[in-house]
């Protein structure tokens, strides 16, 4: 049985997803920095050791990885786990303790989100900002892989363009053609 296909509503061309200022560099390396790239391989064991095969994705995104980062950014981070409790709280007890066993600096500036395979199979807002940089540290038979291929034909199936504010932040235009009372699929 597979995951449901990806959707997310908008009914209006107005709605814009944002994301974090354009990078300097519209490639992204894949660079992150030493004391953060050892950091992510222990947080990746720790939840391969906690999790074993339930962990389907581990993916790091954002300002740290894009290079953006400020001395105040957080290190978003988004965990594809089976067999989740339903509750937000429940999931975060979870998890707890396996970021702070890689380390205090590392538990106050991780941000993990929890989701089961079910729920990661629908497009999220925060997935246009990992298009522009992200880090998959696990991702089994390549399903996170897939959820953002097919998020990027869709884009490109409605036409959509990421523009650039006076500020240097990004943001979607999803549907340039967009009729009132249309919805917009992703």
């Amino acid at each position: 049985m597979g995951a449901p296909p990806p959707r997310l509503l908008y009914g209006l061309a107005a709605v814009v997803a944002r994301t974090l200022p354009a990078p300097r560099s519209r490639r992204y390396t894949g660079r992150v920095a030493l004391d953060l790239e050892a950091a992510l391989e222990r947080f990746r064991d720790a939840l391969v050791d906690r999790f074993g095969d339930d962990l389907v994705t581990l993916a790091a995104f954002g300002s740290q990885v894009t290079g953006r980062a400020r001395p105040e950014s957080d290190l978003d981070l988004l965990a594809v786990i089976r067999g989740l409790p339903k509750g937000r709280l429940a999931r975060r007890a979870l998890v707890r303790p396996v970021k702070h066993a890689v380390g205090r600096e590392f538990a106050w500036t991780a941000s993990v989100i929890l989701l089961t395979p079910v729920e990661a199979a629908v497009v999220k807002p925060f997935y246009l900002g990992m298009l522009e940089g992200n880090r998959l540290l696990v991702d089994r038979d390549g399903f996170f892989a897939g959820v953002l291929s097919r998020l990027t034909a869709r884009l490109r199936e409605l036409g959509a363009r990421r523009l650039v504010d006076e500020c240097g932040n990004s943001y979607w235009d999803l549907k340039p053609d967009y009729v009132l009372g249309e919805d917009v699929v992703l």
